[in-house]
């Protein structure tokens, strides 16, 4: 037990830390790949499973991210689904990749390529966005992120959409009161138009391209680097003590 003395060796009082709240913060990599593909068989629309149980959360921050291309010279990086198609789960894995089910993010007339595309945190959304042809009310908390369609610069190892807050816009979402038990994470992309969770866009191995033929696109999953700032119960770094001695001010000692 850590104990003061005064000037003349006598014990003053014991150290006594003080107890505050802190912050602390954690950073967890969400990887698509991670996914239940039993469950899951497309990364549009998934529910990952945190490694943990973070508690009194007051804040989650995209960090960056990276995401395959939304389309390449040969085959569509991304498709788009509707749910109303079909579910995305057991009946929609025969017609995966099928042109007549799924329309593909290509360079064409028909589809044009987007500039950005959304991504939903489902109960932890807090932006606004404006409803596609102006209808009467707009949506509230309806996306956690705008991820820009901005290819890297690494030909080598593939061209592929890079985010980084550093350099882009911040996606930072603060809970007050806090979250109490955050255990796992919804996760949907999707483009400005599919609103009212009327479809989503998903990255996949196989790739419907304009002849009804299926090709292998590289680089099929995503993944999302995400910062937790938690409340905690903690002491302070230095223990705190008291004396008999007083601060000196001038004029004591006839100064």
């Amino acid at each position: 037990m850590n104990k003061a003395f005064d000037h003349n060796g006598t014990i003053v009082s014991t150290s006594r830390p003080v107890k505050q709240l802190k912050t602390v913060k954690k950073t967890v990599l969400i990887d698509s790949a991670d996914r239940d593909t039993i469950k899951y068989h497309t990364n549009g629309d998934v529910v990952y499973f945190l490694p943990r149980v973070y508690e009194n959360v007051i804040s989650v921050r995209l960090k960056s991210a990276t995401f395959p291309r939304l389309f390449t010279e040969t085959s569509p990086g991304a498709v788009t689904h509707l749910y109303a198609t079909s579910s995305n789960g057991v009946d929609f894995r025969t017609t995966v990749g099928m042109i007549t089910v799924d329309a593909p993010v290509g360079n064409n007339s028909e589809t044009a390529v987007p500039h950005y595309f959304l991504v939903e945190l489902e109960g932890l959304n807090k932006s606004d966005e404006t409803t596609v042809a102006s209808e009467r009310s707009t949506l509230v908390d309806s996306y956690y992120a705008r991820i820009p369609n901005v290819l890297s610069q690494n030909a080598e190892s593939g061209y592929f959409i890079n985010y980084n807050d550093n350099t882009e816009e911040e996606n930072k979402a603060v809970f007050s009161p806090a979250i109490g038990k955050l255990d796992r994470i919804h996760v949907v992309t999707r483009l400005h138009s599919q609103q009212n969770r009327s479809g989503f866009i998903y990255w996949t191995s196989t790739g419907a391209v304009a002849d009804g033929s299926v090709e292998t696109a590289a680089g099929s999953n995503y993944s999302l680097v995400l910062e937790l700032e938690m409340l905690e119960n903690g002491f302070d770094e230095f223990s705190s003590f008291e004396t008999r001695i007083h601060n000196r001010e001038f004029g004591s000692y006839g100064c």
